[in-house]
């Protein structure tokens, strides 16, 4: 299944994803309410059109509506979404069963309306075993109940993935409303890149993803490499993209902000097969000057000099990597990823060397293999 396009700020959305889709190195896109209109608005195009696109080119659209992004502690960027009338009182608005249910049958109308699969909406979560959480669930229970055919998000901070037997506890209750599918999403203080995960927060994940993929299948939105240990755990596939705001779900990104047309720089750091990670530019042109075959041998395939061009590359990496894990059962995944996380560690250390690079593998490596240690102890397979 490999990977997914998040939606962007920019307007290249129908344009890359379609070629990524054709380039096999995507399988589809998620278009959002909080970065995308309604209606063509002189910068994007239509969501009708934007769907329209994407399935003509043979890839999944979804619309994702992404409820749980009004709990951000920071969410207030709404230009886009209150285009979506996708609330008949105050937006968030909760108070009641009829408000949630009413929410519920908007999202979905607008779902069939595009030809997405079903998605419903969900809450954010940042500790399993609250009020909040209790929530959450029976937000869920309402839009499952009126459509038994959907998917459904889990959504959590660091904190709630991390959070141990209350997160098993929580997911169990989810687990019960029988979806068709799962999408988890973890939200973040930051939009540092690599994300400052933690083995506790990996380990969760892992844990959740597996116990959901027995029966149904499950993607992880947001996740990009970061993903890579849910993927091992039996998740299908992983959402990524050409700017941060599609590979990370952080706070600051739902700020209020002017307008889409900056969309801040492009994510074009080269993206290292070989390291499990990535560089600067600066710090690659080094490492290709100073050490080519060494470069070469950690960078399969060719960085073309344009965004789109780093995208790509980016992404088929990626693909590769979820589409090995893919062919692979149980054990074997894990043991394949952790392969290539430890023949990894080691390439840093002369990589920084010659470039100074600040970042290396106790963030690019650590908390991820650490995540899947915990994982393959806790199913006797280390």
């Amino acid at each position: 299944m490999g990977a997914f396009l998040g939606d962007t700020a920019r307007n290249t959305l129908v344009k890359w994803a379609t070629s990524a889709i054709r380039g096999g190195y995507a399988t589809g896109a998620y278009l959002s309410p909080f970065t995308s209109p309604r209606l063509a608005n002189g910068f994007k195009r239509s969501a009708q059109d934007t769907s329209e696109q994407i399935r003509a080119a043979g890839g999944e659209f979804w619309f994702d509506p992404m409820t749980y992004a009004l709990g951000m502690p920071r969410a207030g960027d709404f230009r886009h979404y209150d285009t979506w009338d996708l609330w008949g009182g105050a937006r968030g608005d909760m108070s009641s069963r009829p408000a949630m249910r009413d929410h519920i049958d908007r999202v979905y109308a607008i779902q069939r309306e595009l030809s997405s699969p079903l998605l419903a909406p969900s809450l954010l979560v940042s500790y399993p075993d609250t009020p909040a959480s209790q929530r959450a669930l029976e937000f869920s229970q309402e839009a499952i109940g009126a459509e038994p055919a959907a998917w459904l998000t889990i959504a959590g901070d660091q904190q709630f993935w991390g959070a141990g037997a209350e997160l098993d506890a929580h997911v169990g209750a989810l687990d019960q409303l029988e979806p068709a599918g799962w999408l988890l999403v973890v939200t973040r203080s930051d939009n540092a890149m690599p994300p400052g995960a933690t083995a506790e927060e990996v380990y969760g994940m892992m844990r959740t993803t597996f116990a959901l993929s027995q029966d149904r299948p499950v993607r992880v939105a947001f996740g990009d490499i970061a993903a890579l240990p849910a993927v091992a755990a039996g998740a299908e596939a992983v959402g990524t993209g050409w700017d941060i705001r599609q590979r990370i779900c952080a706070y600051q990104d739902f700020e209020e902000r002017e307008g889409d047309q900056n969309g801040g720089g492009w994510y074009q750091r080269p993206t290292l097969g070989g390291l499990m990670g990535g560089l600067s530019n600066r710090e690659y042109s080094v490492l290709s000057s100073e050490k080519q075959a060494l470069a070469a041998r950690l960078t399969p395939g060719t960085i073309g000099p344009k965004p789109e061009q780093a995208f790509q590359h980016h992404a088929s990496i990626l693909t590769t990597i979820i589409d090995e894990l893919n062919g692979l059962t149980g054990r074997d995944r894990i043991a394949a990823l952790r392969r290539r996380y430890t023949e990894a560690r080691p390439e840093w250390q002369e990589v920084k060397r010659i470039t100074g690079a600040p970042i290396g593998p106790d963030r690019w490596i650590k908390p991820f293999l650490d995540g899947l240690d915990l994982f393959a102890a806790s199913e006797g397979w280390s």
